[in-house]
């Protein structure tokens, strides 16, 4: 009889209930708790790996990018040498010492993202004495600095060699009559810009007599992608037909404009 009561004792029950609901709710927090962390712990692993993943194949990407710069540029620079005559060894033994210096300096910078600008325009000097032997006269060159401009800032390797082979190559070589490739680097709103100009035949024209964009603009379209996922500020890059008067094209231009602070740490 007495058991019986006790059974029914409502406060027994209200007591057995609240102890069970308590137990519940301890056993769901912690299950809940140890989920998020193992959840979270997993992510964490997750992003690292992904983060470590990206920056392996970034840098794969760059080694693999400086490696097809220089074997294009050497390709192109061996090219113009062959063209030389035997009646013409004074000139030929010049450009040979211009070409191993070329050389010197595309081998010690195979390994660097980015160089000073200085050695770029110094490069870029370079492949225009090689080219001029094999692009007919006149030929005039314009290098225009900015005073005071600090030719130590950093830039990708190349970014001004290959537009200069390019309107060398596709632009003048073709044009009949005087050749003009003008060279102008300023600084102007927080951003080093850079134009290379000429008088050819045209981007667009050039492009038709050629199939695809060409190795060395492939090179820089890739260099430059890479580069500008690590930063909010991006490199402009930027290829366009020169307005003429008359009815035939003005030539190419290619504007280049790289944030002063730009990043080219991969991260």
């Amino acid at each position: 009889m007495s058991l019986h009561l006790f059974k029914e004792n409502p406060l027994f029950h209200n007591t057995f209930d609240m102890t069970i609901l308590y137990s519940i709710i301890i056993a769901l927090s912690s299950a809940l708790g140890l989920i998020s962390f193992l959840f979270l712990t997993s992510r964490n692993k997750n992003a690292a790996a992904f983060k470590e993943q990206r920056k392996t194949i970034s840098k794969l990407k760059i080694e693999n990018i400086r490696v097809r710069i220089t074997t294009h540029f050497f390709f192109n620079a061996l090219s113009t040498i062959s063209g030389l005559t035997t009646t013409q060894p004074g000139i030929i033994e010049k450009r040979i010492k211009t070409l191993l210096i070329l050389l010197r300096r595309s081998v010690d910078n195979t390994e660097q993202l980015i160089i000073p600008l200085y050695e770029e325009l110094e490069l870029v000097k370079g492949y225009i004495e090689l080219q001029s032997l094999v692009v007919p006269d006149p030929f005039i060159i314009a290098y225009e600095i900015e005073p005071g401009l600090n030719l130590n800032s950093p830039i990708p390797a190349m970014i001004i060699q290959i537009p200069v082979e390019n309107a060398i190559k596709h632009g003048l070589l073709p044009l009949t009559g005087e050749k003009l490739l003008r060279i102008k680097i300023t600084h102007s709103s927080g951003r080093l810009n850079i134009i290379i100009e000429d008088n050819g035949i045209g981007y667009l024209t050039s492009s038709k007599r050629t199939r695809g964009a060409g190795t060395g603009l492939k090179i820089l379209y890739q260099t430059v992608d890479i580069l500008n996922e690590q930063n909010k500020q991006k490199i402009d890059f930027l290829i366009r037909e020169k307005e003429s008067d008359s009815a035939e094209t003005g030539g190419t231009i290619v504007e280049i404009k790289i944030p002063i602070n730009y990043s080219f740490t991969l991260s």
